[in-house]
């Protein structure tokens, strides 16, 4: 019994991961492909797959990033949209999850908490009109 519950705290971890700190073998390959298809396919052909596709969105969201602050057709652009699709590749080769960003939440957030700070300030100084 003690046995069985040092062996579950343990292997906390991924459910791929050992106790030694490697990985399986199948795992890596599993991911290794992954990255390889990732890294060969178009944007839209990535959008379709349901493996690639949180992948495919946050190259997106990146490359949507890039273009706002370098311009779209710059050599800097381009060199950063290069590097944003092989660190995604790269992570997922060593096994990491990419999540779909979330950026419309920040961004409605942020505006529905300027919106009060400027009603705020309009209650503040039309009570202070009086």
């Amino acid at each position: 019994m003690a046995d069985d519950r040092t062996e579950r705290a343990a292997s906390s971890g991924k459910p791929a991961d050992r106790l030694d700190g490697s990985r399986d073998a199948a795992r890596e390959d599993r991911d290794r492909r992954v990255a390889s298809d990732f890294r060969q396919m178009s944007q839209a052909e990535r959008l379709d797959d349901k493996r690639l596709n949180p992948a495919a969105k946050q190259v997106a969201a990146m490359d949507a990033a890039i273009d706002k602050k370098y311009g779209q057709a710059t050599p800097e652009a381009a060199r950063m949209k290069v590097a944003a699709r092989e660190a995604v590749a790269q992570t997922m080769e060593r096994g990491g999850e990419v999540r779909t960003p979330r950026v419309r939440e920040v961004e409605q957030r942020r505006d529905e908490t300027r919106d009060q700070h400027r009603t705020a300030a309009d209650k503040t100084s039309k009570d202070l009109e009086r």
